[in-house]
């Protein structure tokens, strides 16, 4: 017994010593031997993303997914990370084609996460496919690589799908095919491809960034397919079926520069990242219109040795004001806040002007009170004034961003260009013809110009603090004429 002792003591005083061991290499050893290749902190992962950043071919998030399994009306779930379990009856009710029990199980799917736009969309398409011989439009999101952008333009196409399954048009209801492109160039190609391939489909509603926009529409420019983009913005978007329901990248810096001329601005700082076709985008926008009134000094935020305090520092004797025009890679949101930050901590602070990509309480939340008094270029805004504003509100369980409300918008411009005998030609015809009144969208008239951009303008907001400790911030409308 006494020797059994002895073992089972020298191999707890070796395992205690090998812990010592450990503990020791990863509190002070280990740190000497390796290094940080990305010191900067990355918000955290529930940010409103942007309308044009555009993840890696390489993900294997991406690749990891078929061509197949990028589509459903109801036969799949999208967005894997939600559990439902009615909902997951439902889809197998709809495989099977027993589209009443799939109807029974998608409504109690509903009521179980009233906020989830997929679930509504496979109800709507159950009782357009118990009904028969439904429409079909594809809405194409980047559900893996922004699952946030993808349900707010869901909620909205969701929406106006329900109002129009309300009366259809002679019997035929409105059926939703719901595509992840992963906001990826290559494979908004792939599944645009697909979507053509398809002589059911009637539209797209989408894509979201503007990179992916521009794949999809070379493929559905050969076929004569609708495209609206609820979100796209950049300038270099133009073809004979391409539509869009947000005021293009020229509109919104052409607004923020005449409202910096108007406010005594005439130097600035620009900064943007080259890295996204967005960010260009507005940047050239900017610096076009503002060029003739005043001089501007462009930043690249993506260069690696780029240093947000230091160059705050180098121009605040040099500009009137500073403009943020990222995208909503969380590296390069970071980065603008730290520039909003430093200017923060000046002694004598210069104005600043953004882009829509800051328009969310939850990113300007990871600032340390720079973003105070920021004014942004945004495509819509909740006003009380607007119908819209309350019953998106209510219908999903608070205030809507602005995706939603654009997406909203395209699809209320499909269910008015379909008719009984609706065909692509006969769609892509009456959309160019769309005339809706603010009671029929989100809030504004909707009419497209000959190059598919929507006759309206952007609005301007000024960021404002709702609390004393940055942890909470809204925006205002300003009254800004043009």
């Amino acid at each position: 017994m006494n020797n059994t002792l002895k073992i089972i003591f020298a191999v707890l005083s070796t395992i205690g010593s090998l812990t010592i061991i450990i503990v020791l290499w990863e509190l002070a050893f280990k740190p000497l031997f390796t290094t940080d290749n990305n010191p900067i902190p990355n918000p955290t992962p529930t940010l409103s993303p942007s309308p044009t950043s555009t993840p890696s071919p390489t993900n294997p998030s991406l690749t990891g997914i078929p061509i197949e399994q990028r589509f459903s009306s109801g036969d799949r779930r999208l967005f894997t990370n939600q559990i439902n379990p009615n909902a997951e009856e439902g889809i197998t009710s709809f495989k099977a084609g027993n589209y009443e029990q799939a109807y029974q199980q998608f409504s109690q799917a509903v009521k179980t996460a009233p906020n989830d736009p997929e679930v509504q969309i496979y109800l709507n398409n159950s009782q357009a496919r118990k009904v028969g011989k439904p429409f079909i439009l594809a809405a194409v999101v980047p559900v893996d690589q922004k699952r946030t952008n993808a349900e707010e333009m869901l909620r909205g196409v969701a929406q106006a799908q329900t109002q129009f399954n309300q009366q259809g048009i002679n019997g035929r209801q409105l059926e939703i095919v719901i595509v992840n492109d992963s906001n990826d160039p290559n494979y908004a190609q792939q599944v645009a491809q697909k979507i053509v391939n398809n002589n059911d489909i009637l539209g797209v509603i989408g894509h979201n960034s503007s990179s992916a926009s521009a794949k999809g529409l070379e493929v559905y420019e050969k076929a004569g397919i609708a495209m609206i983009s609820p979100t796209s913005t950049s300038t270099s978007l133009s073809g004979n079926v391409f539509f869009r329901t947000v005021p293009s990248d020229a509109k919104a810096g052409q607004f923020l520069a005449r409202y910096a001329v108007r406010n005594n601005m005439s130097k600035v700082a620009v900064f943007y990242t080259s890295t996204s076709n967005y960010s260009e985008s507005l940047k050239q926008a900017f610096v076009n219109s503002f060029q003739l009134l005043g001089t501007t000094t462009v930043l690249d935020m993506s260069l690696p040795n780029f240093n947000p305090k230091s160059t705050v520092e180098t121009l605040q004797n040099q500009v009137d004001a500073f403009v943020l025009f990222p995208n909503t890679n969380n590296i390069i949101i970071n980065l603008s806040l730290q520039v909003a930050d430093a200017n923060g901590n000046l002694s004598n602070p210069k104005q600043l002007l953004g882009g829509d990509a800051l328009y969310n309480p939850a990113t300007l939340k990871l600032s340390q009170g720079g973003v105070d008094t920021l004014v942004l270029a945004v495509p819509w805004f909740a006003k009380n004034t607007y119908p819209y504003t309350n019953l998106a509100a209510k219908r999903w369980g608070g205030r809507v961003s602005w995706r939603t409300a654009t997406s909203y918008d395209a699809t209320k411009a499909f269910t008015k260009a379909l008719s009984e005998n609706a065909t692509r030609r006969s769609v892509l015809s009456n959309l160019q013809q769309t005339n809706l009144s603010p009671s029929e969208t989100s809030g504004e008239p909707l009419q497209f110009l000959k190059s598919g951009d929507r006759n309206t303008d952007p609005l301007l907001v000024r960021v404002i603090r709702k609390s004393s400790n940055f942890s909470d911030y809204d925006f205002e409308v300003l009254l800004f004429n043009k």
